[in-house]
């Protein structure tokens, strides 16, 4: 078992919907994990730290920067980030009072892609929400239509650019899921807009 470093906001309530938080490349789990105390009490959110340390930060996997969507990622080690994900939801989900089959991944940049490769295929996963993110295309997508996908992205994002988003909406709408895919005038950001419909779509699964 790998270990695990993360940040935690224990829910008011027994048997919590999990709500786990996934940064960007190059950050921490301190970001996302800054606007936990947004998030609706009933949530269990833990912000978990990425394995492979940086010079600045730590990531899920290395990354290269072509604009060819099909080269943003490295096959093996996805694959490794996307184990070390599912066994922490495995050692989480033992350990704490928690329902482990109403698990959110929530995901911003690479994390976001990373929670689209974990959450799509884990049945435990009952919700995703990728911010700035984008479907890897090679991701095998399972007919779910239950479960539940909240995307975002700025349409002025020079990172990650806003016409992926869109193709990951296409692609899933092709297999019958039926994701909110809200867009706005930022760039490869959360701004106050963004975090405020995130925030009412979580309190809506509730």
């Amino acid at each position: 078992m790998p270990s695990f470093h993360y940040l935690s906001k224990i829910s008011t309530i027994s048997n919590a919907p999990l709500l786990v938080m996934l940064h960007g490349y190059s950050s921490n789990e301190g970001d996302l994990f800054s606007f936990a105390s947004l998030i609706p009490d009933d949530y269990h959110v833990v912000s978990l730290q990425a394995p492979l340390s940086l010079d600045v930060g730590y990531a899920w996997f290395p990354i290269h920067f072509e604009e060819n969507m099909e080269r943003w990622t490295l096959p093996a080690e996805s694959q490794q980030a996307i184990d070390y994900v599912t066994s922490f939801l495995t050692y989480y989900t033992e350990k704490n009072n928690v329902d482990s089959d109403n698990i959110t991944l929530l995901g911003f940049s690479q994390g976001a892609m990373l929670s689209y490769s974990v959450g799509i295929s884990n049945n435990n996963v009952s919700a995703i929400a990728a911010l700035s993110g984008y479907l890897d295309p090679r991701v095998v997508l399972f007919v779910n239509a239950k479960k539940e996908i909240y995307i975002s992205h700025g349409k002025q994002d020079m990172v990650v650019p806003y016409e992926w988003a869109e193709q990951s909406v296409k692609l899933l709408n092709r297999k019958g899921y039926q994701p909110t895919f809200m867009s706005y005038q930022q760039g490869h950001e959360v701004n106050l807009e963004n975090l405020n419909s995130l925030i009412e779509w979580l309190q809506r699964r509730l």
